[in-house]
């Protein structure tokens, strides 16, 4: 038996069932797997373009031929020996040779994990053991990260069998060249799946230390793709030649669903490895963008920098992952473009959103209306429902949410009995039906988009020789959002700066990204009276000008 298949048995899940003919009804639920929704949809517009924006790894191809090269690629997975149901760990940027695996593995049945690549060898060695995965796949190197010094510092991985590298540098190890998939003769069987099978397992760190390994199956990765794009946009059709352009980190689930997206719904689309600002004004010039996805500071960076004929010509623009400031949403207002924030979340991809022809106020200050097939609730701490304009959490139901958590001991606290997930956000609906989000319970820490674990950076800072205890909480930043603050008890006589912390988390192998960016060092922690440290009462010790530093 598959080490995920207790999602079938789950209560959450079964609880859910009663949805899946309301949802099929209103198309908003496939009846059969992935790789057949993008062969009806490529079967619509083979020649669209896809665009892979790089300045390292550049490449043009068509929706045809990447499913072609897929089909390749498969081929040589299937002469590897894997298998439906067994793992794929893929840590790659956005590439061609990323889109084309993603259909190899959806083909076999595959079951592909995205890592993000601030993951380094800790977290990825994690994710390796916890899913069993038979297979890696990495690039050689990118930007400066050498992925062979990741591979010596996995730590034991009994059931992987290959390291699949896009790349020629050496290693360290015995390797399988992506070149010799694509090149592989023969041909690899089509695996027909459900609806309701595995298709991908994302990880996000939340309220625990280690990551959560989210399941996503084939009809709610479908039903998240076709409904990307929220509203309407006047004078546009995708079918016109114009290119969507997006930008995220590789692995993230929003990333995916933008390569995904294309091939389902049959349109062209352009994809950048990582926000590279000449670059996006190189793309803007050379193609007819006029939808833009991306996170906050990368939208006030095109406002501010892209030729005025340049940003006119864009008819929509998107974004979500990390707080929106309504003040961005007036600067794309001013330059005539209407830009809408959504909400949701790795579990359910998007809950809300604005659409384009919502009032400016609706689009600045909410996150927007249900999508199709959604539904949200706002409940207290006993779980009864609220009534408009009163703040609390939001469960939320829908075709895109996920099947649950790797880790079935997590099912319990996140789904209700009647499969509502609990978001752990806090949220206010107004009598129209926009939802605000204005707190979260969960104890994360959101930078430039990606979901850090307080708990995870606590811990730690914990074992440094130096400190004694240590609370992390969101420290506000015009650039990324929210950076690691941390609030430190140290030992007698001891002494601690920002750059022994870092030295400290890169010999425990975490990612830079989770490294404490701001420091301050406490005599006592203000606790409740169970010995809590109340983070409240430290976030109001930031100082009020932190957001401009």
């Amino acid at each position: 038996m598959s080490i995920w298949h207790h999602v079938y048995d789950s209560a959450h899940f079964n609880a859910r069932r009663s949805w899946h003919d309301e949802w099929e009804a209103q198309g908003l639920r496939i009846r059969g797997g992935l790789y057949e929704e993008i062969l009806a949809g490529v079967a619509r517009s083979p020649k669209s373009p896809l665009v892979f924006g790089s300045s390292s790894h550049p490449a043009k191809t068509t929706l045809g031929e990447i499913v072609a090269e897929g089909d390749r690629v498969a081929a040589g997975m299937h002469g590897l020996g894997l298998r439906a149901g067994d793992v794929l760990v893929f840590q790659m940027p956005n590439w061609r040779e990323s889109l084309s695996t993603m259909i190899a593995a959806l083909r076999l049945g595959v079951v592909l994990v995205p890592v993000v690549h601030i993951y380094g060898p800790a977290e990825l060695g994690f994710i390796l053991r916890e899913t069993r995965a038979k297979a890696l796949m990495l690039p050689s190197r990118w930007r400066k990260i050498d992925y062979s010094i990741r591979l010596a510092e996995l730590g034991d991985t009994p059931d992987l069998e290959h390291v699949i590298v896009l790349g020629d540098e050496p290693m360290g190890r015995t390797t399988v060249s992506w070149r010799d998939l694509l090149n592989s003769e023969g041909d690899a069987p089509v695996h027909r799946s459900r609806p309701d099978d595995l298709s991908m397992m994302n990880f996000t760190s939340g309220t625990t230390a280690a990551p959560k390994g989210v399941l996503h199956s084939h009809a709610s990765l479908a039903a998240e793709a076709r409904g990307m794009w929220p509203g309407s946009v006047d004078g546009f059709e995708p079918s016109a030649g114009h290119l969507p352009l997006g930008t995220g980190p590789g692995g993230h689930i929003a990333s995916i669903i933008s390569a995904l997206r294309p091939l389902i719904v049959g349109e062209g689309a352009i994809c950048m490895d990582q926000f590279d600002g000449p670059l996006l004004m190189e793309l803007l010039e050379q193609h007819d963008v006029r939808r833009y996805g991306g996170a906050p500071y990368t939208i006030a960076y095109l406002l501010e920098n892209a030729p005025i004929e340049k940003i006119r010509r864009l008819a929509a623009m998107s974004s979500g992952g990390a707080g929106v400031p309504p003040a961005l949403i007036h600067a794309a207002d001013a330059h005539g473009i209407p830009m809408v924030r959504m909400y949701g979340s790795t579990e359910h991809p998007t809950i809300t959103a604005c659409a384009y022809d919502d009032p400016l106020e609706k689009r600045a200050n909410t996150d927007g209306r249900l999508l199709a097939g959604c539904q949200f609730r706002i409940v207290d701490e006993e779980g009864h429902l609220l009534p408009p304009g009163s703040p609390g959490e939001i469960e939320s139901i829908g075709p895109e949410m996920c099947l649950g958590y790797l880790d079935p001991a997590l099912n319990t606290e996140a789904f209700a009995a009647d499969g509502w997930f609990r978001t752990g956000d806090i949220g206010v609906v107004d009598a129209d039906g926009f939802l605000a989000i204005v707190d979260r319970k969960k104890d994360i820490i959101i930078r430039g988009g990606e979901n850090i674990s307080s708990k995870e950076v606590e811990d730690t800072l914990a074992s440094h020789p130096s400190v004694v205890e240590a609370a992390v909480v969101p420290w506000p930043d015009r650039i990324y959002g929210e950076r690691v603050g941390a609030f430190v008890k140290l030992k007698s006589g001891a002494a601690i700066d920002i750059a022994s912390i870092a030295d400290h988390f890169a010999a425990a192998g975490l990612a830079r990204q989770k490294t404490p960016e701001r420091l301050v060092i406490v005599e006592e922690f203000p606790r409740t009276p169970f010995g809590k440290i109340l983070k409240r009462d430290l976030r109001l010790q930031i100082p009020v000008e932190a957001d401009h530093d």
